[in-house]
This record gives C-alpha cells, sequence and structure tokens, in this order.
C-alpha cells in the first residue's frame, strides 16, 4: 500500500502542476488574443450550455470520484489487502487522477470559447483543483 501511496503522490502532484500550467496558458492567450462566441451557435444559448457544461462537471465529478476511488478503495479495506484487489485500486485511482483534470481542461475551453471569457475556463480549473486537493492519497489506511 505504501509503493501505491507513493505513486497517487505523484500522479496528484503532476496534475496539480498541469492545471496550474494551463491556467498560466489560457491567461496568457486570453491577454494576446480575442475569443469570440461561436456564430454558428444562437446567442441565447451560449450561456445555458455552459451552465449546463459546469453542472453535468460537477456531477460526473462526484460519480468518478464514487467509482473510481472510493469504492475500490472500500474494497480493499473489506477483502484485507487482496493482490488483486490492490492493483485494481491503484488502476482505477490513476484513471481517477487522469480524467478529472483531463474533463476539466476540455469542457473549460468549451465553456471559454462559448463565452469569450476566460472566467469559465478557470472555474473548471478550480474545481478541479478542489477535487484533487481533497483526494488525499496520504489519508490511504495501511491496514
Amino acid at each position: 500500500m505504501k509503493q501505491i501511496k507513493t505513486t497517487l503522490l505523484k500522479r496528484r502532484k503532476t496534475v496539480l502542476l498541469v492545471l496550474i500550467l494551463v491556467a498560466l496558458v489560457a491567461a496568457a492567450v486570453d491577454y494576446f488574443f480575442t475569443i469570440s462566441p461561436p456564430s454558428y451557435i444562437p446567442q441565447r444559448w451560449h450561456m445555458p450550455l455552459v451552465y449546463f457544461l459546469i453542472g453535468y462537471k460537477v456531477i460526473e465529478l462526484a460519480l468518478f470520484y464514487l467509482f473510481l476511488y472510493k469504492k475500490p478503495y472500500l474494497k480493499v479495506i473489506d477483502e484485507a489487502f487482496h493482490t488483486e484487489v490492490l492493483e485494481r485500486f491503484e488502476k482505477r485511482a490513476k484513471k481517477f487522477f487522469f480524467l478529472v483534470p483531463q474533463g476539466s481542461i476540455v469542457f473549460g475551453i468549451l465553456a471559454y470559447k462559448l463565452s469569450g471569457q476566460i472566467y469559465y475556463l478557470w472555474l473548471f480549473l478550480l474545481i478541479a483543483l478542489a477535487v484533487v486537493l481533497l483526494v488525499d492519497p496520504k489519508k490511504l489506511e495501511e491496514g
């Protein structure tokens, strides 16, 4: 379990750095370039679509946490650290730490493009940052 903790902590640190880097690059892009909302989508639908993306992302992150991190971890605790269960937990936890920032970055870029405002991209990055900070592999029990 100690090796899994170390691996997940490294992955978590990498995710945090990627989120910060994307926020800085987005700020630079927003400063130097003007992003305008698409004309092929009616103006009245831009903000409802952005709000839909925000709601969808919050629900998706809760499901990711439940099915890719918490539920496999509880199986590890119940089955007294069976090797196969540990491997499955590590695999799903790695997936969790990959999908959280990846989805938030994509949804943030979509919201940025739809609204033309960088604040929505930063909101998605902040949501991903909060989830990654709340899920701390140091808290995993050694059994």
